[in-house]
């Protein structure tokens, strides 16, 4: 790396803060080619998170992250030399905003270094997973959403780089394939019910016409955003003013778009499913990682990173064998109140679930009528919201459905980041396939969750503080992450938002029962030897949820083992945190401060947002 591209990433990573004001130092000099050397090797990270090309390199706008083996074994490396390079300075002789950012970094590093050692599945700084292709988020499924949501077309030279990019993404599923093939060949395969969730969805996107898919719909949509129409209009409508020119041009990239779908993508994705039947005949039903090659070291190393902690699987099982009764009970009480007496909780909780009064129509007008209320409810949060935090998201927030194409292999909603040039806003995404999934119940929780003051404010915030260094704007931990989504709700709670909602905060204690039982299924899976029945049976057992609901959670934990214990973990150490504030300052504690305290420095490890609400509280006394 130039020296001239050193200082332009250090200017980034500095910004504005005094510290900026200093010469750089060999630590910002490594926190700096380290940025580069990430965000240079991943187009895609670069393209979400809005950085100019002399950050993310000469052309990235046309390329994808390189998925190969080769590539992956390249990243194995480098992991491992960063984290070498990083303990090589002494953290004790770093400036406190330093010390933070050694140890987000030592956690990424040592994170993707432990996921070095094993050589199956796939690995990073924000997860394992142990099958590259899944029904949740291999290259055919978020590909998609990538290049529809992220891939801005301004200009006709923006749609070339679209096309262009585009022609790599059969590239991309193709080296997954292949690294499936491998890890097959070293015993490595997923479940039977991962493999047939997998197919239909591949399955699905190789029966639609290209003109129909997200690659060439999206296109469409950002080259009339920018040339106007380019199918005839209809009968009698005024046709605008276009430049000739421009349409012809933009038809052309168009159809070439189609082209590479037709003739590069869907044959991807047929010889993809071709591989995947070639082995399911011989596929295991074994739910949990415990049954491959070191699996109990692997779900050890992943329940690590996705917790931040060193809490044990079994440790994690009872923590959530206790919040389960502990809910179930709270849960007892709320339904009495609704008239539901009879039959353990989760029995009463699935017929309150099934009461039509509860329930949105299945029709254009009835999910129309569910979008509504949902910008509704974080149009009234946002309002409410400086009387609990003393900063506020600049980022705009939007509300869309999941895309029609990948709404069967999607989870029920998700938040999507803003870029950090502004141009992307935040937006939550809401999965609209069987509006029965989506009750009155639990959808204002989910909102608080997904949205505000949940992941929105969480995100955003942390990509909007100029004086931290870039990578940590953008690191992501998933306990913090969504332990604070969790924290957001409990704090709507807190609020009094239920007091005129009693429904809503059935709702409300449900999620947090979900949250509990995650604890206990995941681990049971994955350390315990449950099989996939077992762990759906239970979940019924305890929620009253949807048998459907239910399975494709289920079969989420078996791909993404660890990750859904983040949340109630995640949860109860900031709740934790807060008490322990509150017990030191006394009557100097304030709520908003206590916010500006846990956002404002970024996505951090659960033990380095101790340290920081520690020093916050020395200060503050």
């Amino acid at each position: 790396m130039t020296r001239a591209l050193l200082l332009t990433i250090a200017l980034m990573l500095a910004a504005c803060s005094p510290k900026a004001e200093k010469p750089m130092s060999a630590f910002d000099g490594f926190v700096a080619d380290a940025t580069g050397e990430i965000v240079r090797d991943s187009p895609e990270l670069a393209t979400r998170a809005g950085l100019p090309v002399e950050v993310a390199g000469a052309n990235f706008r046309t390329r994808l992250d390189d998925r190969s083996a080769i590539a992956l074994d390249r990243r194995r490396t480098m992991a491992l030399r960063l984290d070498a390079q990083l303990r090589g300075f002494d953290r004790a002789a770093l400036d406190d905003d330093d010390q933070v950012t050694f140890d987000v970094l030592g956690a990424q590093f040592s994170a993707a270094a432990a996921g070095a050692r094993f050589t199956f599945g796939r690995f990073s700084k924000d997860g394992f997973s142990p099958y590259v292709l899944n029904q949740l988020d291999s290259a055919f499924l978020t590909l998609p959403d990538f290049m529809d949501t992220r891939h801005e077309v301004k200009t006709l030279l923006d749609a070339r780089d679209y096309v262009a990019r585009l022609g790599h993404v059969a590239l991309a599923i193709d080296a997954e394939t292949e690294r499936a093939r491998l890890d097959a060949a070293a015993g490595i395969t997923p479940p039977d019910f991962v493999i047939d969730r997998t197919l239909a969805a591949l399955d699905a996107q190789t029966a639609t016409p290209p003109a129909a898919l997200t690659y060439v719909t999206a296109l469409k949509r950002k080259l009339e955003a920018v040339v106007g129409p380019l199918s005839p209009l209809p009968p009698g409508a005024e046709a605008p003013k276009q430049n000739v020119v421009d349409v012809v041009r933009a038809r052309d990239l168009l159809a070439q778009a189609e082209t590479i779908v037709a003739t590069k993508i869907q044959p991807a994705h047929i010889r993809a499913a071709g591989f995947l039947r070639s082995i399911r005949p011989g596929a295991a039903h074994d739910a949990g990682v415990g049954h491959l090659r070191d699996g109990g070291a692997y779900y050890a190393a992943a329940l690590a990173q996705q917790t931040t902690t060193s809490l044990t699987p079994e440790e994690v099982h009872a923590i959530g064998l206790k919040q389960v009764q502990k809910l179930l009970g709270e849960l007892d009480g709320a339904l009495r109140v609704q008239g539901l007496t009879e039959g353990p909780p989760g029995q009463r909780l699935a017929q309150f679930s099934a009461d039509p009064r509860f329930q949105y129509p299945p029709t254009d007008e009835g999910r129309a009528q569910l979008i509504a209320d949902v910008n509704g409810r974080v149009q009234a949060i946002m309002a409410r919201a400086p009387q609990w935090f003393g900063t506020l998201p600049k980022a705009k927030l939007e509300v869309r459905r999941v895309p029609l194409l990948l709404e069967a292999s999607q989870s029920g909603a998700y938040y999507e980041a803003p870029s950090l040039d502004g141009a992307q806003p935040g937006v939550y995404y809401i999965n609209l396939r069987d509006l029965a999934q989506m009750t009155k119940i639990d959808l204002p929780t989910q909102d608080y969750h997904e949205a505000a003051p949940g992941h929105h404010f969480q995100i955003a915030l942390a990509q909007e503080q100029e004086r931290l260094p870039l990578i940590r704007r953008i690191a992501g931990f998933n306990a913090f992450a969504e332990g604070w989504g969790l924290y957001a709700e409990q704090l709507v709670d807190e609020a009094g938002l239920y007091e005129s909602d009693p429904v809503g905060r059935i709702g409300f204690l449900r999620w947090r029962l979900w949250r509990a039982a995650r604890l206990v299924v995941d681990t049971g899976i994955h350390a315990y030897g449950w099989n996939r029945e077992q762990a759906i049976a239970y979940l019924i057992g305890v929620t009253g949820d949807n048998p459907a609901v239910v399975t494709s959670e289920v079969e989420r934990y078996a791909v993404w083992p660890g990750q859904a214990c983040g949340y109630e973990i995640g949860r109860i150490e900031i709740e934790r945190l807060r008490e322990k504030a509150q017990r030191g300052l006394g009557p100097k504690f304030d709520l908003k401060t206590f916010h500006d305290v846990v956002l404002l420095n970024g996505s951090v490890p659960l033990t380095v947002l101790e340290a920081q609400i520690d020093r916050w509280i020395t200060r503050a006394k």
